[in-house]
């Protein structure tokens, strides 16, 4: 594809330039060989020379764009346009340079004034590429579905239009296609962090809504591959503490809990449910000393309910010992 590119790009730079050929050829053999340097040293003065040459525009265009000098590549895209504003590459180099330095909006906004332009397959999936990463970075993320989707379904293989994808859908809630386009993004590149973050952030709502359906089995088990993969997560403890509770597997629980309010030890809920497991084991002191914790972040009355028990069985141990 870029040797394609370079072709049309050559050809049209050849049409009516009847001056500086020396500078042209040198120019396109530097362009040729990748020296995008010494290009811009030769197109700066044939467009310095002939300001008109929409085609000399635009091939320094790209050579900034390469280059990474995007605010040059912005004012030569431009000019470019100026002189001819029906070709799409122009469009795309400009759309590049803006999204390059972080102006998605203006990405956009120039895309959109060159899709009628994008004839080709070629250029129509760089199009909705580029313009549906954009609509990403500005978390348009209806837009961002809309323009990707059109994308792959023109060249597919690319991980990043299906990582893009994948994420969209799971700010939009929709958790089946985020699940499809982040697994086939992972086949595609094993080693994408991003990827596997979204699955297990799938993975651990699914747990959540399984603790709530009563399906403590299945939150257990999405748990502790959650945990294993994020061990740092003190919420995903705490939930994995509590599925165990509800399951009545008393140790687990008791692990699991321990470990969270290790990791997150302002959350006064793991102190409470601390304090109730302890309890229901009939180990008060435990009980007590955990509810009184929870109670000392959140003072609320129905811990408040829950020390005064607590204090009152212990003082029946000790009156009955």
């Amino acid at each position: 594809m870029k040797n394609c590119l370079l072709h049309l790009l050559v050809a049209s730079l050849t049409a009516g330039l009847s001056m500086a050929q020396g500078d042209f050829q040198k120019g396109v053999s530097y362009y040729k060989q990748g020296q995008y340097s010494k290009a811009i040293t030769e197109f700066e003065q044939i467009v310095k020379s002939s300001p008109d040459y929409e085609s000399g525009h635009r091939i320094l265009g790209d050579c900034y764009l390469k280059t990474k000098n995007y605010d040059k590549a912005i004012a030569a895209f431009r000019n470019a346009l100026r002189i001819k504003n029906d070709g799409y590459f122009s469009y795309h180099g400009l759309a590049l340079a803006h999204y390059n330095t972080g102006a998605y909006r203006d990405s956009i906004a120039t895309l959109l004034k060159g899709e009628r332009y994008a004839r080709s397959p070629r250029d129509q999936y760089q199009l909705y590429h580029v313009r549906g990463s954009a609509y990403f970075n500005t978390s348009d993320f209806e837009k961002t579905i809309s323009d990707l989707k059109k994308a792959v379904s023109i060249q597919r293989g690319n991980p990043g239009d299906l990582l893009q994808l994948g994420i969209a859908s799971y700010h939009l809630g929709q958790r089946t296609e985020a699940e499809t386009f982040l697994n086939q993004a992972l086949a595609l590149n094993p080693e994408d962090l991003e990827a596997k973050r979204y699955l297990s952030r799938l993975h651990y709502q699914d747990a959540i809504q399984a603790i709530n359906e009563k399906d403590f089995g299945k939150a257990t088990s999405l748990l502790r591959n959650y945990t294993d993969q994020h061990p740092q997560d003190g919420e995903a403890w705490f939930n994995l503490g509590l599925a165990h509770l509800f399951a009545e597997h008393a140790l687990a629980a008791e692990s699991a809990l321990l470990k969270s309010v290790q990791l997150l030890p302002e959350n006064w809920e793991g102190y409470n449910r601390l304090g109730y497991l302890y309890e229901k084991q009939k180990n008060y002191r435990k009980a007590l000393e955990n509810y009184q914790k929870a109670h000392q972040l959140n003072p609320e009355s129905q811990i408040e309910e829950s020390l005064k028990r607590l204090q009152e069985r212990i003082r029946r141990e000790k009156d009955s010992g």
